[in-house]
């Protein structure tokens, strides 16, 4: 299962990276021809979104997040594993309540069937990533504190 998470994360931000730089390399070229698309900026801007949160949940699988070891270094091994395990719940936690927060807020969107302005997708669809996003950064977290190894890696120690 974490291969498979693994390779989706690093799957979706090759192709949103792709795809970003694409549409926006599509709208320089009409631009210059004294045209453009309305809907390329607006998929460009979700494709950044997506990008932006699926890239935090992969910074947290490589560890390339902030962590602060002033007070940390000065405990025991024992103690900076606690620490860890107290962190990363903490963090687990907190991505479920943005989940949560982004679930109420998808389901508002989906009752009023809101369509977004330039591409003919409702917004509750374009704005999964949320979601989606904040679950897989949650999974993330939840690996790091079953294994001692990457307990590190939530910047203890």
């Amino acid at each position: 299962m974490g291969k498979f998470i693994e390779k989706f994360e690093e799957n979706m931000l090759s192709l949103l990276l792709v795809v970003m730089t694409l549409l926006v390399f599509m709208e320089v070229i009409a631009r210059f021809l004294n045209t453009s698309t309305l809907w390329a900026d607006e998929l460009t801007q979700l494709c950044s979104a997506w990008m932006v949160m699926f890239g935090a949940s992969y910074c947290v699988k490589k560890g390339a997040h902030i962590g602060v070891d002033v007070v940390t270094n000065s405990l025991t091994d024992k103690n900076k594993r606690i620490v860890a395990v107290v962190a990363g719940i903490l963090c687990v936690i907190y991505c479920w309540l943005i989940a949560w927060g982004g679930y109420v807020y998808l389901a508002k969107v989906y009752k009023y069937h809101i369509i977004l302005d330039d591409l003919p997708l409702e917004k509750w669809q374009a704005h999964t990533f949320i979601l989606i996003s904040t679950l897989l950064m949650s999974t993330r977290f939840i690996f790091i504190i079953r294994d001692k190894k990457k307990q590190k890696m939530l910047g203890v120690g």
